[in-house]
């Protein structure tokens, strides 16, 4: 059976989980009060799973999860927590949580907790790495979609300002600045393609680096089908901003069709 390690401050609570849940499955119980204690006992009796409030004195449950993950020590564990958050239970899933209950749970809640955690096989350093970098390329894609996004913007306004424009009103002053719009359209739309590209490139590496998570980590089938999910979202959003891309670059040359010979050749000038 396995060396169970509860840190949780209420003592109800650890009696309930201890004798009600662990203890009648031969499990051995370790317990702390806080979360100092319960970060040295981590490390010093090296327990096969660790059930962790969020909320603790001295040490909050997913900062001893943190510690002992920069140290090398990837012990499964169950968060618990009376007000949970999305943000919560995301950063405890990256930690390597391999459950996340809200309290006041059942037996039945726990103990399903408990078969998952301990039949799932351990984490290993190598691929919690490859978990943190997958999420970093999905962090810089995001980041590109976003400036992708302000470019399309930059290029509607853009378009509208041209699309006002009338051509029997258009003097000198107007056709020089058509042009130099027009110009910094064409600087700005390589631009776009070559952020296009990037995202695209980046994406595919983090498409390879989930499948290979999900050939190394089993055992964290929902974290890595979460990885999936996003990058899926991601290549969505970059698919659907190529083809407003490709719109704006037709509409735009529409545009300048309509425009008077004598603009036009200003502002190919």
């Amino acid at each position: 059976m396995a060396k169970i390690l509860i840190i949780e401050d209420r003592r109800e609570n650890i009696v309930f989980i201890a004798n009600n849940v662990l203890k009648p499955m031969g499990h051995e119980v370790i317990t702390a009060l806080d979360g100092e204690i319960g970060l040295r006992k981590a490390e010093e009796e090296s327990p096969d799973l660790i059930i962790t409030d969020v909320k603790l004195p001295k040490i909050q449950g997913l900062d001893i999860l943190e510690r002992l993950r920069n140290k090398g020590i990837f012990t499964p564990a169950i968060v618990m927590t009376f007000h949970g958050t999305e943000e919560t239970a995301v950063r405890a899933l990256r930690l390597g949580a391999r459950d996340y209950l809200i309290k006041p749970f059942t037996f039945e809640e726990m103990q399903a907790a408990l078969d998952r955690a301990l039949q799932s096989q351990p984490v290993t350093p190598e691929a919690y790495q490859e978990k943190m970098r997958a999420e970093a390329r999905i962090s810089q894609l995001e980041d590109k979609i976003q400036q992708l996004q302000a470019l399309l913007v930059q290029k509607e306004n853009l378009i509208k300002h041209i699309q006002q424009q009338s051509p029997n009103h258009l003097d000198h002053e107007n056709v020089t600045q058509i042009a130099e719009q027009t110009s910094q359209w064409e600087r700005d739309n390589a631009k776009l393609n070559r952020m296009l590209a990037q995202a695209k490139y980046a994406f595919n590496k983090v498409e390879g680096r989930a499948n290979a998570l999900e050939e190394a980590m089993i055992a964290q089938k929902a974290q890595t089908s979460k990885y999936q999910k996003e990058a899926k979202r991601l290549a969505n959003e970059l698919r659907n901003l190529s083809e407003a891309m490709r719109l704006m670059s037709q509409d735009m040359e529409h545009q300048m069709s309509r425009l008077p010979v004598r603009i036009r050749e200003g502002v190919n000038e």
